[in-house]
């Protein structure tokens, strides 16, 4: 069994990753690491204020990095130094330096680290991958991908417009995943 720790209770953890890992039989959710407590309640699972003593737990295997992106390669680079393996939301760093930080702490740590991808594994997406290696629709020469909803910059993503935390903003966040998609 892989025991999962989740830093940060956003969005893409609640609805996406916390129900993957509880779905998943190899796997249980076992913390939260969080500022405010009252959003690890209703997990029924361990929460920590802070990471440090989430990753001194000897009974945490793997980690998931759902925070702000400015977070991502520290919150990384600790966990993989602890022993941990992890699972990073994207966009991966603030900059180059960072990522390659990152992948060398990684080869350093002989643990596994990958980045939350995730929509490679939609079955619409799967299947035109199929669909394009069968040849079903001859050799694709343009391709367009949209993302509709408003973001104004309020609310809980508001970091997502402010350069220090989230480095390329919405383009970097949002536009990764479809440009993922295109190169998959």
């Amino acid at each position: 069994m892989l025991n999962w720790i989740v830093i940060g209770i956003g969005d893409i953890a609640t609805r996406r990753v916390i129900p993957a890992i509880q779905a998943e039989a190899r796997s249980r959710l076992y913390g939260l690491v969080t500022r405010d407590a009252a959003k690890a309640a209703p997990f029924g699972v361990r929460s920590w204020e802070t990471l440090d003593p989430a990753l001194a737990d000897p009974a945490v295997h793997a980690v998931y990095v759902g925070t702000p992106v400015f977070l991502h390669a520290p919150q990384t680079i600790q966990s993989l130094r602890a022993g941990k393996h992890v699972l990073c939301e994207k966009p991966m760093a603030m900059s180059e330096a960072e990522a390659h930080s990152m992948l060398h702490t990684a080869d350093e740590s002989g643990k596994t680290f990958g980045l939350a991808y995730y929509r490679r594994c939609y079955p619409k997406v799967q299947r035109a991958k199929q669909l394009l290696a069968a040849g079903a629709i001859g050799t694709p020469v343009v391709a367009e991908l949209t993302s509709h909803g408003w973001f104004d910059g309020h609310g809980s993503r508001a970091w997502l417009v402010d350069p220090a935390k989230a480095g390329g903003g919405p383009l970097f966040d949002i536009a990764s995943h479809r440009i993922d998609v295109l190169n998959f």
